[in-house]
């Protein structure tokens, strides 16, 4: 959880469903702010954590968020930005010592039907791909509110009446724009994969998701 004591609020980070641009905008609430030309700042200084039943319940006097994504959406994603657009694969130490004898920039069926070697190759990989409620804990119920990461407008519109500050989503960050992966584009038996990988946080998150 990232808490802000002054304002009793905590949230509870998802990589992939808007954590970057969450972290950018509530960063405006202490006393520093990110670096312009440091991207991992604010994951540095508010890290994405594991849900932690111990640590939740501490919060539990603040107004407690988090963000979700469509998990098939992010799955996606998570193709389409670290290979595609951070080639995250190439600087993967196994990678580099020449331990693995997969492509680094699969094609997007590939790279899903071998998730968990993927995985394996690399902890950015493995953190991304990993499911929601792994960070959010099974029962969404217990968050004061559940917000969808493709509105992400409603989350600072919200923070900034209850902090009485301004807050606001922060600029884009100027990167390679890649055509966004469907379903459609992938082979049958890819798609069966990433049914089935999604398969819990849709059942865990059932109610909470925002209909496409």
């Amino acid at each position: 959880m990232v808490d802000f004591e002054e304002f009793e609020l905590a949230y509870a980070p998802v990589p992939k469903a808007g954590s970057t641009v969450v972290k950018t905008a509530l960063a405006t609430l202490g006393e520093t702010l990110p670096e312009a030309d440091d991207p991992a700042w604010v994951h540095n200084h508010m890290p994405t954590r594991r849900f932690n039943s111990e640590t939740f319940a501490r919060s539990a006097d603040f107004w407690r968020f988090t963000v979700i994504r469509d998990p098939i959406e992010r799955l996606l994603a998570v193709y389409t930005d670290l290979i595609l657009g951070r080639d995250v694969l190439a600087y993967a130490a196994d990678v580099r010592r020449g331990r693995i004898d997969m492509p680094t920039r699969p094609d997007p069926d590939f790279f899903f039907q071998n998730l968990d070697r993927y995985r394996a190759a690399s902890f950015a990989i493995k953190h991304h791909a990993m499911k929601q409620m792994v960070f959010t804990g099974p029962d969404l119920g217990a968050y004061d509110h559940i917000y969808d990461a493709g509105r992400l407008g409603e989350v600072v519109s919200d923070l900034s009446c209850m902090t009485g500050r301004r807050i606001t989503l922060p600029p884009r960050a100027q990167a390679v724009s890649h055509e966004p992966l469907k379903m459609r584009d992938l082979k049958p038996e890819t798609r069966a994969i990433i049914r089935a990988e999604a398969a819990a946080d849709y059942e865990a998150f059932s109610g909470f998701l925002v209909a496409a």
